[in-house]
């Protein structure tokens, strides 16, 4: 019964001839409990596979899972928590997971696997990423910081968005409980580019994940952070420059210079 249904989270950007769906169900006669992950014909609506990816409950939030397919149309992946726990290949007709039983729990990580996941973005090594990017800010002015293995660090945050870009590139929106910070991140690299700050958490300032849009610019050249409907901040890949407008409470005014908005027309634009 549909009220058993505790999350179900669908995909409508994959190949034509399939649909994707995560479903945790609460369990019955013919459905067991669990998240399971499941690809379906479209025009005949019949199941062609499906793939457990945990058994036990687990904490999970509907913006906290995501369906991906390759650039091929032959994968189809799931990322929860950021990262990924769940891929099934349907040229090869193979499937792979790693049972997800907490947020620490291993992903998959093999490159074969992950290949044509072009808007895959792995929330742990973002993160890592920007640990070793501070840090070697911070040794700049005191050379006694240590760099450290960042990968044997905990991943401490409160939300990460991110929209796939041109040359591997990734805009990164993360809200750590202190502060909001727009990241341009080089996936090959595993580095940050550029960052800009855009708030400082405060009683009066409380972003939520659905408060915030993340996106480029028509031409790629240009990535931007919108929240509460107004443009907050904007990289500039090319020219390697940053705007913004601090972020202070809901009626701190928005970007509204013609020039670092070119290109974002089709956010703010209204339909006829």
């Amino acid at each position: 019964m549909r009220d058993r249904v505790r999350i179900f989270v669908g995909n409508e950007f994959g190949p034509e001839e399939y649909d994707a769906f995560f479903e945790d169900t609460l369990g019955d006669k013919e459905t067991p409990p669990g998240g399971f992950l499941y690809v379906m014909k479209r025009n005949s609506g019949s199941i062609l596979k499906h793939l457990e990816i945990y058994k036990s409950p687990l904490n999970v939030k509907e913006e906290e899972i995501e369906i991906l397919w390759s650039s091929d149309g032959k994968k189809c992946g799931i990322s929860v928590w950021g990262r990924m726990r769940g891929i099934i290949d349907l040229g090869n007709e193979r499937t792979i997971s790693v049972r997800l039983t907490s947020r620490e729990s291993p992903a998959i990580t093999d490159a074969s696997w992950l290949k044509g996941f072009d808007e895959y973005l792995d929330q742990n090594t973002f993160v890592h990423a920007r640990q070793r990017y501070w840090k070697k800010i911070a040794k700049r002015f005191d050379p006694t910081v240590q760099i450290g293995n960042e990968e044997q660090m905990p991943v401490e945050t409160n939300f990460i968005l991110h929209a796939s870009g041109p040359d591997s590139l990734f805009a990164v929106f993360e809200d750590n409980r202190e502060t909001g910070y727009l990241y341009l991140y080089d996936s090959n690299g595993r580095q940050i580019v550029q960052h800009l700050l855009i708030y400082d958490r405060s009683d009066e300032l409380d972003v939520i994940i659905q408060d915030v849009w993340l996106g480029w610019s028509e031409d790629g050249v240009k990535c931007g952070v919108a929240i509460w409907n107004r443009m907050r901040g904007i990289i500039d890949r090319v020219k390697k420059k940053e705007g913004r407008i601090k972020l202070e409470d809901r009626d701190t005014p928005g970007i509204d210079d013609p020039e670092w908005l070119k290109g974002f027309e089709y956010l703010f634009s209204k339909p006829n």
